[in-house]
């Protein structure tokens, strides 16, 4: 199973800032926010089914 590293503030509506493939490009980004977004940004890893990365599962959002 793969994961990504998503990037998200820590407000009551916690968005989504930014979805990864590394924990370092995570931190940077993180970094980068330092002072843009009020609460600071957050990453953590999440893990992707193989549905979703075996390019035959069509999405549709």
């Amino acid at each position: 199973m793969r994961s990504v590293w998503i990037v998200f503030d820590d407000e009551e509506t916690m968005s989504v800032l930014g979805v990864f493939d590394t924990e370092a490009e995570a931190e940077n980004y993180a970094g980068e926010l330092f002072g843009i977004v009020p609460q600071g940004a957050k990453y953590a890893e999440y893990s992707v089914p193989w549905r979703l990365t075996d390019k035959s599962t069509a999405i549709i959002i």
